[in-house]
């Protein structure tokens, strides 16, 4: 690297540029990572890299090296202006490294095959909720996610940094249309139980027994879980509230209930 990029009307600050549109996004197939944490995690899941943005001084430090140490990527690695990364980034501090990275792309055979517990959303709509949803069900041992459509995107720049890296550690299927969900139901996930979380069931979460295998599901936070889906459920499940309280924040309850389901 000897040429440092300092002008947005340089090719590939353009094409960075539309990455950040979530439309162009899609259409490309790929997504952009900001900061050195959620980078070396993608990083260390062997994500497929397209390039690698960096600052001089980020470039000379000790954390970068422990990434661009592969040959592999050196390649892929750009230098560019502090004052252009700051322009572009959408992270008050991106930490001196955008890169832009190929989407995961699992089957659900892949999914069916390596899990026992699968996490569900329906219609999760704020990205700080999801993130932290991803974060939790990395952690918490379960083995995969299925985001139906509605659900905030999970390349959203937002979503990426609540899960702070967590994404690279759960395989996932992103904005599933619900017709193929429910084909899935009937064919691959026929033999997992369908546990949905409903406030208005008789069932306390820790109060009931869950098979091996498991697809718990998680709906929109003001709505709930479409009525066709709660119907379909093998077994409906509510976490008690006290005080008066009628409801609790979406991804504190899915955390909640996906470690009473893998400590069962």
């Amino acid at each position: 690297m000897t040429e440092i990029i300092s002008s947005n009307k340089n090719d590939k600050i353009k094409y960075l540029k539309k990455l950040y549109s979530s439309s162009k996004r899609k259409k490309k197939g790929k997504f952009v990572l900001e900061g050195f944490r959620l980078i070396k995690q993608a990083y260390q899941s062997d994500a497929k890299f397209d390039y690698l943005f960096v600052t001089d001084s980020f470039a000379k430090s000790r954390e970068y090296q422990e990434i661009i140490s592969d040959s592999k990527l050196k390649d892929k690695e750009f230098l560019i202006t502090e004052n252009l990364l700051n322009e572009l980034s959408d992270t008050i501090n991106p930490q001196g490294i955008i890169a832009v990275v190929s989407e995961i792309n699992y089957k659900i055979d892949e999914i069916v095959n390596n899990s026992e517990k699968i996490l569900v959303l329906d219609r999760i709509q704020d990205p700080g909720n999801l993130g932290t949803i991803i974060r939790t069900a990395a952690a918490s041992g379960f083995d995969a996610i299925i985001s139906l459509k509605g659900t905030v995107d999970i390349y959203n720049l937002k979503v990426l940094r609540a899960t702070a890296g967590a994404i690279f550690n759960i395989d996932f299927l992103n904005k599933l249309d619900y017709n193929m969900f429910n084909k899935y139901l009937k064919n691959d996930l026929a033999n997992y139980q369908l546990v949905c979380s409903d406030p208005i069931s008789e069932n306390y979460y820790h109060k009931v027994n869950y098979d091996n295998k498991v697809i718990l599901v998680i709906g929109n936070e003001g709505n709930g879980i479409r009525n066709d889906l709660l119907d379909k459920s093998d077994l409906k499940i509510k976490i008690p509230l006290k005080n008066g309280i009628e409801s609790i924040n979406a991804a504190m309850a899915a955390g909640i209930l996906m470690y009473q389901i893998n400590t069962k």
